[in-house]
């Protein structure tokens, strides 16, 4: 269920994104601009975000609960991390348009804010040191 932000949501997305790594040398400005763009879903526990081979062109901000990630190896569902409130995810497909390497599954009732790519590229056109952090950030993450 897709919902809107309240006065809570947008206080705490704006101090989220101002500590997230490729977003902090945003100007207030411009965070502001993304607060207004980003939307609020809820999941239920046991709920799938999203699935391994699915294309998202979206950040995902965990609110609230926490999800598990999940691969496929040797044909069994294994677990390779949770994340919970304050933890983000879908970095990657910002930049790459590639298909998801895990499936998200909300392991609590959890609420998310999306931010879709459009809205980022908008940022990254005017503020090309975000581009150039999330560029690191998505290398580090493929060593990992």
């Amino acid at each position: 269920m897709e919902l809107e932000l309240d006065i809570i949501d947008i206080q705490w997305a704006k101090v989220f994104l101002k500590k997230t790594d490729f977003l902090s040398q945003l100007t207030e400005q411009e965070i502001t601009n993304l607060i207004y763009k980003i939307k609020k879903k809820t999941y239920s526990k046991n709920k799938t975000i999203l699935f391994k081979g699915e294309f998202s062109n979206r950040l995902f901000i965990i609110k609230t609960g926490k999800v598990g990630i999940f691969i496929s190896k040797e044909g069994k569902k294994e677990k390779v991390t949770e994340l919970d409130g304050n933890h983000y995810f879908g970095e990657v497909s910002l930049i790459h348009p590639v298909p998801a390497s895990a499936t998200v599954v909300a392991e609590s009732n959890c609420e998310i804010l999306i931010l879709d790519k459009e809205v980022l590229d908008e940022v990254f056109k005017n503020n090309p040191t975000a581009l150039d952090t999330i560029h690191k950030k998505i290398e580090e993450r493929k060593q990992t």
